[in-house]
């Protein structure tokens, strides 16, 4: 019987070293070990997962407060729109006295039309630009710049809260997330990654790391490769860890 443990073998047959057979054969005859007692299993001490703060559940509160908004507006417009449609088409048949209204209306609007954009003759002295009007308003500019500011930090962190939401910590899932990170700019993930949901995300990265982790003595083989997969992943959005590495 191989002195190895599940998780030299696991490693040693990833790299090739020991082929399948031998692989099956070995962790057969260590697991019938342990469970007659002939060998020892000395239990891992893991570092703890951080548990989130109060701020990350005010901000999930948040965001979940201001889509209801955004939903109730789109409702009531949609709403607004269809009894305008619902109302009934008046009667093609006019009066004379309507027809000649509108009539001159139209006569009256090219007169001034003509006046207005009629080219003046040559020499003509163009009237002088108001101070006004070379009056740049701040107040827009500042507003237009703050919301634009708003889209970049709420693009990011939305999706890492939908994503904390649905827990799909399967490959597709891991997969699908990276696919709309890396689709994100770079204003996006740099402003997502100060956010407190993306330490949200690093602690739920590292709980999943550790879960996977205790699963080595049941499939020492998938449990790696999942450990893998969620290093990856967490490369992939740009979280360091060195508590994130196999053993």
């Amino acid at each position: 019987m191989s002195n190895k443990t599940l998780r030299e073998l696991a490693r040693d047959y990833a790299k090739g070293a020991i082929d399948k057979e031998t692989y099956r054969k070995s962790r057969t005859e260590l697991v019938t070990a342990i469970i007659s007692g002939k060998v020892a299993v000395k239990a891992n001490a893991y570092e703890p997962p951080l548990m989130p703060v109060e701020e990350d559940l005010d901000v999930t509160e948040t965001l979940q407060r201001d889509r209801d908004t955004t939903a109730f507006v789109d409702t009531n417009a949609k709403s607004s729109a269809t009894q305008k449609k619902s109302v009934p088409a008046q009667t093609d048949k006019k009066s004379p006295l309507v027809f000649i209204i509108v009539s001159a209306v139209i006569v009256i609007s090219l007169i001034i039309a003509v006046f207005l954009f009629y080219p003046k003759p040559p020499g003509a002295t163009p009237e002088p630009i108001s101070s006004e009007q070379l009056t740049i308003t701040p107040t827009n500019s500042a507003q237009s710049d703050a919301a634009a500011v708003m889209n970049t930090n709420m693009a990011g962190e939305s999706l890492i809260a939908d994503f904390l939401t649905e827990k799909n910590w399967t490959e597709d899932g891991l997969d699908k997330f990276i696919t709309e990170w890396s689709a994100l700019t770079y204003e996006e993930q740099d402003s997502a990654k100060q956010t407190k949901r993306m330490q949200r995300m690093h602690d739920s990265i590292y709980k999943q790391f550790l879960e996977e982790k205790a699963l080595e003595s049941i499939d020492s083989e998938k449990a790696i490769m999942k450990q893998e997969k969620l290093i990856e992943f967490a490369t992939a959005i740009g979280i360091s860890d060195s508590r994130l590495s196999i053993d």
